[in-house]
């Protein structure tokens, strides 16, 4: 493990600590006035944030802009309380962001061709390399609850540090309260007001799955406790990191505080961790001291193994210029370090904007220094951006930087134009590549990926009836030690509206729900949900079967997870011959039928989706590599246990025996033939085959009159037709 100085190993703050409390205060400081609808986190594209901060500085949009995503509700409260008379760049600005939220809550299939070259990631970019397939359902929506479901299929694995094909991209989860979301998302985020830089948080690594809280409204909060900061938003979140190296998928904590106390100042205060992986301690003591900065900046040996996690902190600031003049300057700064309990050896970043009076054009000049500094003006220490003793992998997810694109010890000025009419971007960057673009390199001065850099970078999208097209060009020469790299990079993506190409029916699931077709398709979404959520725990579970597999309780629930599926289906058929043609006798032999079935079902899909299983040591995103009737996903034990008890569960009013059928679950994830979202599809598709014919035999009378015929190697049962 690489051990830096303990000058350099800090990554303590104090005024991060500040900063975490403050968004804590102000989540629960909230009151019954502060309610909102529940909703997915959105992003705008470029233009669509052009958009925004065009009305924050000249419509007094009650909105924060340096914070994403957002609640897609929080922003659309916002544009509601405009006044209806703007002029007409505003209007136009206005009907921009609405036509981009309707867009976020139809059903979107993407498709885009890209090359797999690396290239520098702005506001708004794809920065995964590669052809991708990703399709997004509609937004349902209820009075508490808000759900969308995405999956996003790349073809060729992440290099350098993820094997992963399939990803849960775009699927969120929210829960509302007192003005507060309970969130379970799978996208990126992108912390700060740079249009080519995000110092902390940005969007290129691959979405990051995690839970959280999160203010549902960015506006200015009624309580008179609250109503100085202006409009703003706290957010805390955990998510799991992608990375194989020890510590293996470490835990990402963040947290952000954004407002707006005076009209022209907008204010960010941020706090980033890795905490946890393989090997490290994850104990509720450790997160304590994590969060909380004890038994930090060790000084010994001995104090290295209490060192609770990986930090970075600090501030970022957007400042309008006076009334009159279309312009803002703003700047952030990340330490790496701390000194006097505030953060230093800072990664910088500065910037400079205007915009034309028509509202259709903007320009920026960004400066960024992603090396550590002692002080503006001091001299730059390598090896200290992005890096730590205990996490030889770096300040990374997937291979991949988790906050600027250009990598630790870089330099980069970017000149950039947005065109709101073309709905297009062009970028010229010149500076240093410190270490490597894009991906992880273990050392500063890498000699085929460092050197002086030249990169163009252009996007354009085109609306052509419910598709859009947007081709992409990056060009990048690097001149490293060992020769000039050239690096081109081409794409084209196609995203698709759904329900724009299917009229008549419901783009909104919200209302979709008021309707009885819509039951099954929300059955599916929900149980999607529930499958996508447990995908997250799919690592942690393994974790813990393996670290516990000898213990004498372990043992136990693995044998009886194992054994209680093929126990229920047998006392189902017994007490179908014993009870025929009585209710008892019916429900039973509803039992049966969903058992059948549900295993007949899950052998299909096996073969369709061919995962590994735990045992294999492949990871949890591994598919297509073994035997397909073999296949992880979904859990047969599973599905018949929850099959054949749901029946007499929903008879006998007896909710109790999902906790039942819930112990195969915990067997089979102890035993580490399942990943927890292979025992959580099991579930899903027993309980909902086993609710079709627990209501089928509620309202039919043939089940007294059901034959069952054994013969060599099959079972076969003949139900009279009505």
């Amino acid at each position: 493990m690489i051990r830096f100085n303990d000058a350099l190993a800090r990554r303590r703050s104090a005024a991060a600590r500040t900063a975490a409390v403050l968004a804590a205060v102000a989540l629960s400081a909230w009151t019954p006035f502060a309610s909102a609808d529940p909703s997915v986190p959105w992003t705008p594209s470029t233009t669509g944030r052009h958009a925004i901060e065009l009305l924050v500085d000249e419509a007094g949009l009650d909105l924060t802009m340096t914070h994403w995503p957002l609640p897609g509700a929080a922003v659309a409260k916002a544009l509601d309380a405009l006044p209806a008379e703007l002029a007409p760049p505003l209007v136009a600005a206005r009907d921009r962001v609405r036509d981009e939220l309707r867009r976020q809550q139809s059903t979107l299939l993407t498709a885009t061709l890209r090359g797999r070259a690396d290239a520098l990631t702005a506001f708004g970019d794809d920065a995964t390399p590669g052809s991708s397939v990703e399709l997004r359902s509609a937004q349902m929506q209820s009075p508490h609850l808000a759900m969308q479901i995405g999956a996003r299929v790349d073809p060729a694995a992440v290099p350098a540090g993820s094997a992963n094909r399939l990803r849960l991209d775009d699927s969120a989860v929210a829960l509302e309260a007192l003005g507060v979301q309970a969130q379970l998302w799978t996208h990126r985020s992108w912390w700060g007001p740079g249009w080519q830089n995000a110092l902390a948080l940005g969007n290129n690594a691959p979405a990051l799955g995690g839970v959280g809280l999160q203010r549902a409204s960015a506006s200015t909060s009624e309580s008179p406790w609250l109503s100085w900061m202006g409009p703003w938003n706290a957010e805390m979140f955990m998510g799991r990191s992608e990375g194989r190296t020890d510590p293996a998928y470490p835990f990402l904590i963040g947290t952000r505080l954004t407002l707006r106390p005076f009209s022209h100042l907008e204010i960010g205060l941020q706090r980033m961790a890795q905490w946890g992986g393989a090997g490290r301690n994850e104990s509720v003591r450790s997160f304590v001291d994590m969060y909380f900065g004890l038994n930090t900046n060790p000084d010994t040996a001995s104090g290295l193994l209490l060192d609770p996690a990986n930090e970075l902190a600090g501030y970022d600031l957007r400042l309008r210029c006076p009334d009159g003049w279309r312009c803002a300057a703003y700047g952030q700064g990340i330490g790496e370090d701390e000194a006097g309990h505030l953060p230093t050896k800072y990664l910088e970043m500065l910037g400079f904007e205007w915009w034309t009076a028509e509202g259709s054009d903007r320009f920026f000049i960004e400066g960024a220094r992603t090396g550590c500094h002692d002080g503006w003006f001091g001299r730059i220490i390598k090896n200290c951006a992005y890096r730590n003793h205990a996490y030889p992998d770096g300040y990374t997810s997937g291979g991949r930087w988790l906050g600027d694109s250009a990598g630790p010890d870089s330099r980069l000025l970017t000149f950039g134009w947005l065109s709101a009419d073309l709905d297009s971007s062009v970028r010229l960057a010149v500076g240093r590549i410190g270490s490597r673009m894009g991906a992880y390199s273990p050392t500063t001065d890498d000699p085929d990926h460092s050197g002086r850099l030249l990169g163009i970078s252009a996007r354009r999208s085109f609306p052509w009836g419910p598709t859009r097209w947007t081709p992409e060009f990056d060009w990048n020469r690097v001149s490293a030690v060992n020769g000039t790299r050239y690096d081109s990079r081409v794409g084209l993506e196609m995203s698709v509206d759904l329900d724009a190409m299917t009229r008549g029916v419901p783009s909104r699931l919200g209302e979709a729900l008021s309707t009885s077709r819509s039951s099954l398709s929300t059955q599916a979404l929900v149980g999607a949900a529930l499958i996508g959520g447990a995908a997250l725990l799919d690592h942690a579970g393994d974790q813990y079967a393996t670290a516990h597999a000898h213990d004498t309780t372990s043992i136990a629930i693995r044998h009886v997870g194992d054994a209680l599926p093929f126990v229920e289906f047998g006392v189902a058929g017994l007490a179908w011959l014993v009870e025929r043609g009585e209710p008892a006798g019916d429900v039973a032999f509803a039992s049966l039928e969903a058992g059948v079935t549900a295993v007949a079902a899950a052998e299909a899909i096996k073969q369709a989706v061919d995962r590994s299983r735990p045992r294999d040591g492949h990871g949890q995103g591994d598919f297509g590599r073994g035997k397909r009737s073999d296949s992880s996903f979904p859990s047969i034990h599973s599905v018949l246990a929850w099959s054949v008890l749901t029946p007499v569960a929903q008879r006998y009013d007896a909710p109790w025996l999902y906790g039942v059928a819930a112990l195969t679950n915990a067997g089979r994830v102890m035993g580490r033939a399942h990943w927890v979202s292979d025992t959580v599809a099991g579930a899903v598709l027993g309980y909902t085959i086993g609710d079709f014919f627990a209501n089928r035999g509620a309202t039919t009378g043939a089940l007294s009159q059901a034959r069952v015929l054994i013969a060599p190697h099959a079972l076969v049962v003949s139900l009279p037709l009505p």
